[in-house]
Parts: structure tokens; sequence; C-alpha cells
């Protein structure tokens, strides 16, 4: 998104890794990928009998309930960083804050440090 000062938007690269936290942060991935790991559990120990299928069973399953918890965790992440930046921006609507600094997370990195570097300048001039 870009605001009436002409900042930048966000690189193709950047949007794109945003849509895939995104889809892998959401409930109905981290169902899918659990129906995936049961269904791939049924397959192992109906495939695979003896110590060797066993061992390549519980390989299987740990490395998918491993899956199913980066899963669950970036749901979390994701949710919680939302709702963080919803506060932080009804915080600087109704103060005397920057109102253009509302949806800053979409800017760009570039964007983010140019404004970075300024509220330091402006710091080191308030100070001094």
């Amino acid at each position: 998104m870009s605001d009436e000062s002409g900042s930048r938007q966000r690189g193709v690269t950047s949007r794109g890794i945003d849509r895939v936290t995104d889809t892998l942060g959401h409930e109905a991935t981290f169902v899918a990928v659990g129906a995936l790991a049961a269904a791939a559990c049924v397959v192992a120990v109906a495939v695979g009998p003896g110590v060797r299928g066993l061992v390549t069973t519980v390989s299987l399953v740990i490395s998918l309930v491993t899956l199913l918890m980066v899963f669950a965790i970036q749901h979390t992440s994701s949710r919680e960083a939302r709702a963080l930046n919803i506060k932080l921006d009804e915080l600087i609507r109704v103060s005397e804050g920057r109102n253009e600094l509302i949806g800053a997370e979409d800017e760009s990195h570039v964007q983010l440090n140019e404004r970075r570097g300024q509220l330091l300048a402006e710091r080191r001039r308030t100070v001094d």
C-alpha cells in the first residue's frame, strides 16, 4: 500500500512471502496437514510391516507433527502480529502521533529504515 506521502510499496517477493505466511498460518492449512499426516500414518502402518516399517512410521509421524507445529506457531504469530498492528494503529489515530505511520507494516524495508532514521534524527534534535 502506498500513502499520500508517496512511500514505496514493498517488493513482489516480500508480498509473496506474506501470502505464503498467511496461507501456512491459516487454520485450514493446519487441518489439511493434520489430515495428510493421519493418512500417511495409516498408509505407512499398512504398507510397512515389521520393525523397519515401525521405525519408518515413527519417523514419519515425528516429522509430520513437527510440520504441524510449525503451521500452528505461524498461525498464532501471524494473528498476534495483526492484532498488535491494529491496536497500534488505533493508538496512533487517537493520539497526537503521526497518522502517516498507520499501516507502516505494509511498507518496504528501505522505507521503514528511512522512517526510523528520520525518527532517530528528530529524537537527537529534541535531546540536544
